[in-house]
């Protein structure tokens, strides 16, 4: 599925402006700072995917796992990220309430009775299983 992927920019999680090269520009200040400077509490970069990358959530609405979210953006089509997510709902034989699609968002809710660590892994699998999809 390499030949399907495409450039997507990162976006500064915070102050919702492209990173290009490594730097953004400061809306308060005007000055252009490397985004490396900017580290969540847990450790992970200050950016994202951003547009035209498919914001993926997926969630669980059973009561065991209510509170679980997954997310990630992917640089893919849409089309491709669907069926990659569909075929692990399939093999994993998951229970889904209901699943939402449009050309830059892909939202899935789980009704599976899961564990949150059986829903990370899912959730996980669910987010990278494009990387594993052959052409």
């Amino acid at each position: 599925m390499a030949s399907l992927r495409f450039h997507d920019p990162g976006w500064h999680g915070d102050l919702k402006t492209p990173v290009v090269d490594g730097k953004y520009m400061d809306p308060k200040s005007g000055e252009i700072k490397a985004i490396e400077d900017d580290v969540t509490e847990d450790g992970h970069p200050g950016y994202y995917g951003g547009p035209p990358a498919v914001d993926i959530i997926v969630k669980s609405i059973h009561e065991d796992t209510i509170g679980c979210t997954y997310r990630a953006a992917r640089p893919f089509p849409m089309e491709a990220l669907l069926s990659a997510i569909m075929k692990i709902v399939k093999e994993k034989q998951l229970e889904l309430d209901s699943v939402m699609a449009t050309s830059y968002a892909i939202r899935v809710n789980l009704a599976s009775k899961l564990t949150e660590d059986e829903f990370r892994k899912i959730g996980g699998r669910m987010m990278n299983a494009i990387y594993d999809e052959k052409e």
